[in-house]
This record gives structure tokens, C-alpha cells and sequence, in this order.
């Protein structure tokens, strides 16, 4: 499909979009997801780098995961949160 072609198509499907306030709300947030840029991140490059060095522990076999139960038994005995049971 030529530029102006989808330009064209695009504006046509914009129309009807906007029209929609939910809709609107969903188009704004894939427009503020396309334009930001990393920067714009609110998780910092050492927590991204904290997670990916965990996961190579991990993949490696240095380290175990827990299972969900595990982690909400820890959960509880620490914080005391209720947890309800899986149905």
C-alpha cells in the first residue's frame, strides 16, 4: 500500500475512532506508547539490569525460583496478608 494511500486509510479510521471516548482514551495511550522513549521510562536502566543479571542465575541453575504457594506463605508470615485459595 503506497504512503498516501495508508495515510489516507488511517485518517478515515481516525474519524470514526474518535468519536468513541473509550476509544479515544486507547488511541492517546498507543500515541504516548509510540512517542516515548526510554528516558521516559519510570524503571531505571539498574533495575532492568538488577532483573536480567537474576535471570541468568536463574537460567544457570545457581538459583531456584518458588512456587506460587511458597511465595504467598512468605507473603503472609511477612506482611500478614489474607490470601485467598486457588478454586
Amino acid at each position: 500500500m503506497e504512503s498516501l494511500e495508508l495515510r489516507n486509510k488511517l485518517i478515515e479510521q481516525f474519524n470514526h475512532v474518535i468519536q468513541d471516548d473509550s476509544k479515544l482514551a486507547i488511541l492517546d495511550g498507543i500515541f504516548v506508547s509510540i512517542t516515548s522513549t526510554a528516558a521516559d521510562t519510570l524503571v531505571s536502566e539498574a533495575h532492568y539490569k538488577r532483573v536480567e543479571e537474576r535471570r541468568e542465575r536463574w537460567l544457570s541453575g545457581e538459583t531456584q525460583g518458588l512456587s506460587w504457594t511458597e511465595v504467598k506463605r512468605q507473603l503472609e508470615s511477612k506482611y500478614g496478608f489474607y490470601t485467598q485459595t486457588d478454586p
